[in-house]
């Protein structure tokens, strides 16, 4: 090592410092770090951070979905439950009509006509219509209206028209026709599987 000294002693000034400029660039070039690389490593590092966090927020929205839905899911599983329990599997016109004649004696309304109508299938239920034609006062057929809305297995009277039988008459019976819709559980579809 002395002997190092010893020769960059006898060099001049102009070559000590052309020495010194080669070795500092050598150094700058090789071994010098201005922090650059570590500005980039951070850089990528924040980068990775914020694409986490997004993907983050959206794994946080979609299990709040999942929430959401599993709780709809269940409101709809007890609804679904309330009118299995509540609705028949098996109702005919036939009841509709039976139960028709029951409300129009509790209201006081004579029946004209009773004429079923068409099933119309729902996803859950199963309306079973029937038309109807009664006369009555205002109040009977009100009351006859309530006593068929009140019914858990008919909860709808439909298309009403209420009429005046005779303006002359002083009775003033009222002529009701519309539509008295009975609920059913609709069949479950049948599965069918796909041959492999």
């Amino acid at each position: 090592m002395n002997k190092f000294f010893d020769t960059l002693a006898g060099f001049t000034y102009g070559k000590t410092f052309g020495l010194g400029i080669v070795v500092g660039a050598l150094f700058y070039f090789t071994l010098y770090d201005d922090g650059s690389q570590v500005e980039a490593q951070i850089a990528a590092i924040q980068q990775q951070v914020q694409e986490q966090e997004a993907k983050k927020k959206d794994t946080d929205a979609t299990l709040k979905q999942v929430n959401e839905m599993r709780e709809k899911l269940g409101r709809l599983s007890q609804q679904y439950q309330e009118i299995s329990r509540r609705l028949p599997t098996v109702l005919f016109s036939i009841d509709i009509n039976k139960a028709i004649d029951g409300f129009a004696r509790g209201a006081g309304v004579s029946v004209k006509i009773k004429k079923p109508g068409e099933n119309i299938k729902r996803e859950v239920v199963e309306e079973v219509p029937v038309e109807v034609t009664l006369e009555g006062s205002y109040a009977q057929l009100a009351q006859f209206v309530s006593l068929v809305s009140s019914s858990e297995r008919m909860a709808r009277v439909r298309n009403i028209t209420i009429s005046d039988q005779d303006s002359t008459d002083p009775t003033k019976k009222l002529k009701f026709e519309g539509l008295v819709v009975g609920y059913k559980l609709a069949p479950e579809k049948e599965k069918t599987e796909k041959p492999q």
